[in-house]
């Protein structure tokens, strides 16, 4: 089992009309109402399911209470406007602004309460933005690939054979090696994803298609632009760096660590129809239509 993010969370309050006019104008989330008149209030991709006090829905928790919540909730403005906006509302803050862990890295909080005095944490990452989602965890779920990389693996440090040569690495790409596809695979596709780079949709840096369904694995290197070291029929697209080829790791200065998601893409299909020429982001998308199986191995690098 592989759990990746909140749903939603529920809280027992003592008014839910009070705890949707403080949430929506407060904390500016989004009352909606579903399942037959059951209120949430939405923000992100989450949301707070409200129970009144009392009335719980079952199944519930063992002992619901109003004010037993502690919440840590990620601001997409600076600390600095949502304590200006607390203060035009007149809302007191408890504590902070106090620095705080969260999930990914260090935050600043200030801490305030709700009308069941639930204690709420409004945070910013102090490396200026959190952490990206895995963005495979946001697709569709697809069977695992068994995959292994030469000297990569999970939440380790990039060998600097695949950092790129501005940075003093060998820009080469890994070795791969993969097991498990299921019977409907007629080829493979292999790609190198940064989500963390700050562009709203991460980079790509390597694309490598038309792999046959009896492809098992890769040499390093491989993704030195097209050639004898492939497979015949397998070509690169370019990648966000302008390259057919693999390019390696090159996150900004003073970035935290960037996970870089080596993929292998067991394929419903021998033809994607497309071209060296195809964008990268549209070329996802197709290879999301029509992956049977994928194995992720996610290393990562910071610049020293």
């Amino acid at each position: 089992m592989r759990i990746v993010r909140a749903d939603h969370l529920v809280l027992t309050v003592r008014s839910i009309p009070a705890s949707v006019d403080w949430y929506r104008t407060v904390l500016g989330m989004r009352p909606v109402v579903f399942g037959g008149g059951r209120v949430a209030l939405a923000f992100g991709g989450q949301k707070l399911n409200l129970h009144q006090a009392g009335k719980e829905l079952e199944p519930k928790a063992a002992a619901p209470t109003p004010g037993s919540a502690d919440l840590c909730l990620i601001s997409a403005v600076p600390l600095d406007e949502v304590r200006a906006h607390l203060r035009a509302l007149a809302v007191p803050i408890e504590t902070g602004p106090v620095t705080r862990t969260g999930a990914t890295g260090p935050i600043t909080s200030v801490y305030l309460r709700d009308p069941d005095r639930n204690l709420v944490e409004i945070s910013t990452y102090d490396a200026g933005r959190p952490q990206a989602p895995d963005p495979y965890d946001l697709l569709p779920p697809v069977p695992a690939l068994d995959l292994a990389g030469g000297d990569i693996a999970d939440d380790a440090p990039l060998d600097p054979r695949h950092v790129h040569d501005g940075l003093g690495g060998g820009n080469q790409s890994p070795a791969l090696s993969w097991t498990g596809a299921p019977a409907s695979t007629r080829g493979f596709a292999v790609t190198c994803h940064d989500p963390d780079a700050p562009t709203g949709s991460g980079l790509w840096h390597w694309l490598l298609l038309g792999l046959p369904a009896g492809c098992a694995g890769l040499a390093a290197g491989a993704g030195h632009g097209d050639g004898p070291q492939l497979p015949v029929g397998a070509f690169h697209l370019r990648n966000d760096f302008g390259e057919a080829a693999y390019t390696g790791a090159c996150p900004p200065p003073a970035d935290p660590d960037h996970r870089y998601l080596f993929a292998v893409h067991a394929l419903d299909t021998d033809d994607l129809g497309l071209a060296p020429d195809t964008p990268a982001g549209h070329a996802g998308l197709v290879l999301t239509a029509h992956t049977v199986a994928r194995g992720v191995l996610r290393p990562t690098f910071r610049r020293g």
